[in-house]
Order: C-alpha cells, then sequence, then structure tokens
C-alpha cells in the first residue's frame, strides 16, 4: 500500500459537495472521457454517488442512477489521473454495485470507453441468455 493509497477516504457524496464534482469532472468531459454533465445533472446523481478524496481534495466520484427496479446505470467515473491504478476507481465501481443491490435493483449497467475497470469488477457484455444492446449514432459528434 502507498503512502497515497493510505490517505485515500472513500465516503457517500453530499448535496454540498455538487459544485466541487462538477468542477473535478470538466478535466473528463474536455477530454470526451465522460458525456457533458451540468452542475444540475451532478446534483441530481450527487445522493447516489461516492466520493474519494486525497488530503481533502477530491480524487474520484462515481454514481448511480437508477431507472426503475430492472435497469440502473453507473455514471461518472473518474480517478485522478495521477493516482489512477491503486483501485480506487474499482472500490468506487463496487460501491456503486452495492447500492444497486441495496436498492433492489436487478442489473447495472456501465456505458464506457474503458472497459477493463469494468470487466475486472464482474461487468460483462451482456448477461447470460439475455439480448445485446446495439447502438447507432443519429447525429455528428463534435
Amino acid at each position: 500500500m502507498t503512502d497515497d493509497e493510505s490517505k485515500i477516504e472513500i465516503q457517500r457524496a453530499t448535496v454540498e459537495q455538487t459544485a466541487l464534482v462538477h468542477q473535478f469532472l470538466q478535466p473528463f468531459i474536455s477530454r470526451d472521457q465522460l458525456l457533458t454533465r451540468t452542475e444540475a445533472d451532478i446534483q441530481n446523481l450527487i445522493t447516489k454517488g461516492f466520493i474519494a478524496t486525497l488530503d481533502q481534495k477530491i480524487v474520484g466520484f462515481a454514481a448511480v442512477e437508477v431507472y426503475s427496479r430492472k435497469m440502473a446505470e453507473l455514471q461518472c467515473l473518474a480517478v485522478d489521473p495521477s493516482i489512477q491504478g491503486q483501485g480506487i476507481g474499482q472500490r468506487l465501481v463496487e460501491l456503486c454495485v452495492e447500492q444497486a443491490k441495496s436498492e433492489g435493483v436487478l442489473e447495472l449497467m456501465a456505458i464506457t470507453a474503458n472497459e477493463k475497470i469494468f470487466r475486472r469488477c464482474g461487468f460483462d457484455y451482456s448477461l447470460p441468455m439475455q439480448k445485446r444492446a446495439l447502438f447507432i449514432s443519429t447525429s455528428p459528434r463534435d
């Protein structure tokens, strides 16, 4: 365990942290690693989210958006690039899975361009014996 790793705290996010989380996510959004989120979007997600901090600075975030008892989505997974590879993202994913389970959600999905972390956490392309989602872009990306 590195010195940084032992100082990292992960806890449930609070509404009071909305602006700080929004600010933390901006670099990931500007690099097209996350979808654009307004501060209002984050405020709607924050109470189902988790924040990783190092020396009281946000270094990670992830949240669960519950659509129905059947389906929820893990959203906004982001970890500060300077401390990636220390298990923070995996722990955030695990907490989101636990959150979905505690709410009785049957399936949790994650839409990502970086599948490795999700595959390590047990996510797969489809659930056994189920159909797969296929996508088409209906508008060009900037």
